[in-house]
């Protein structure tokens, strides 16, 4: 399993790309190098509260998106969820399930 330091650094790329900026103009926007901004993103440090605060602005977020880890869990997290989901499933709903896979894989 990823360590929260991992899931911050994914989110923070995340959300840096989506607002289309490099690391370059991300530390320039925030007044730190760009070594900072690529040590951040390969969980190399933690970021400290104000350097957060200073990205959230840049990115125009609230700072708690930096801890929104729900699109970000590894494989096996996800397959046992789905284990979970499938085991207490009623028929109906795994016929449910299946066409919902099987729709999205075609």
């Amino acid at each position: 399993m990823q360590t929260t330091k991992e899931l911050i650094a994914i989110r923070l790329k995340q959300l840096r790309k989506s607002r289309g900026l490099t690391q370059e103009k991300l530390a320039e926007l925030i007044g730190r190098d760009t070594k900072h901004i690529s040590k951040l993103e390969i969980a190399g440090s933690y970021p400290s509260i104000e350097t957060l605060d200073r990205i959230a602005n840049v990115l125009n977020v609230e700072i708690k998106e930096f801890f929104n880890f729900d699109g970000l869990k590894d494989k096996n997290y996800i397959k046992e969820e789905f284990t979970k989901l499938i085991n207490y499933s009623d028929e109906k709903h795994l016929q449910i399930l299946y066409k919902i896979h099987k729709d999205l894989i075609n």
